[in-house]
C-alpha cells in the first residue's frame, strides 16, 4: 500500500506541473492579443486615411460648384471642364440686349461685339496675341455700358488685361485697335494710373482692376510682365 501511494506523489507537485503548462499557454494568447490590436490600430489608420483623402476631394467639388454658381450669378449658364491643377472654365453668357451679329462658341454677345474671358495667365503682350489668333484683339472700352456689361460676366475678384497700352512716353496711352485714348471715357481706378516707382519697368500696360468692394470694373496700370487673365473682344 505505501508502494501505490508514493507512485501518486504530493498534490503540490501536481499543482507545480500544471502551472507549467498552463504559462506557454498563456504566453500565446497575449501575444495574440497584441498582434489583434495591431492589426486593429491599422486599419483605423487606413480608414482615417480614406476619410481625409475623400473629404478632401469633396472639400474641392464644392468650392468648384460655388465658383461655377458665382460665374452663374454673374449674369448667364456656365459650363466648365477640369484638366491638371487649373480649372478651365469657358462661360456662356446671356446677352443683356439684343445680338447684332453672331459670335462664336465660347464668345459672348454685347451690342456689335463678341468677347472671350480667359482663365489662363499670361503677360500683356502675350495675352494680345492670344486674342489676334483667336481674330481679335485685347478688350477696348467703349462706353460706360460696355464696361457695366463687362462687370457683370467677370468674377469680380480677378485683374484682367484690357487693349490699353502705354507706349511712346510717359501718359501716352492707346488703345490696342487704334482707337483715338482721348475719344473713349476713361475709368481709371483711385489714384491711377501712378506708374508705381518700385517696378523698375515701369507700370505701362492697363487692366481691369481686381477688387471685392465694387461691382463695376475699374482700371489700373500694372507691370506688363505680370501675368493675369485676359479678355479678348472682336466684331460681331
Amino acid at each position: 500500500m505505501e508502494s501505490q501511494y508514493q507512485q501518486f506523489g504530493s498534490p503540490d507537485n501536481i499543482s507545480a506541473r500544471g502551472e507549467q503548462r498552463m504559462a506557454p499557454q498563456t504566453g500565446w494568447k497575449r501575444m495574440l492579443v497584441y498582434v489583434l490590436y495591431g492589426v486593429l490600430v491599422l486599419l483605423l489608420l487606413i480608414l482615417l486615411m480614406v476619410t481625409g483623402i475623400k473629404f478632401s476631394q469633396l472639400n474641392k467639388e464644392v468650392t468648384d460648384v460655388k465658383l461655377l454658381l458665382e460665374r452663374i450669378g454673374n449674369g448667364g449658364s456656365a459650363s466648365a471642364h477640369s484638366s491638371g491643377a487649373r480649372p478651365d472654365v469657358k462661360v456662356l453668357v446671356k446677352p443683356l440686349v439684343p445680338v447684332q451679329g453672331t459670335c462664336r462658341e465660347g464668345w459672348s454677345s454685347f451690342q456689335r461685339s463678341c468677347y472671350l474671358l480667359s482663365n489662363d495667365l499670361f503677360t500683356w503682350s502675350k495675352a494680345e496675341e492670344q486674342c489676334r489668333t483667336h481674330g481679335g484683339h485685347l478688350l477696348v472700352l467703349n462706353t460706360v455700358e460696355e464696361l457695366d456689361y463687362i462687370s457683370q460676366i467677370v468674377i469680380i475678384r480677378y485683374s484682367y488685361w484690357i487693349g490699353l497700352v502705354e507706349r511712346e512716353h510717359e501718359g501716352h496711352w492707346t488703345w490696342v485697335d487704334g482707337t483715338n485714348y482721348n475719344s473713349t471715357p476713361t475709368f481709371w481706378d483711385v489714384g491711377q494710373p501712378d506708374n508705381w516707382d518700385y517696378v523698375e519697368s515701369g507700370e505701362d500696360c492697363g487692366q481691369l482692376h481686381g477688387s471685392e468692394q465694387r461691382k463695376r470694373k475699374l482700371w489700373n496700370d500694372a507691370d506688363c510682365n505680370l501675368v493675369h487673365r485676359y479678355i479678348c473682344e472682336s466684331r460681331a
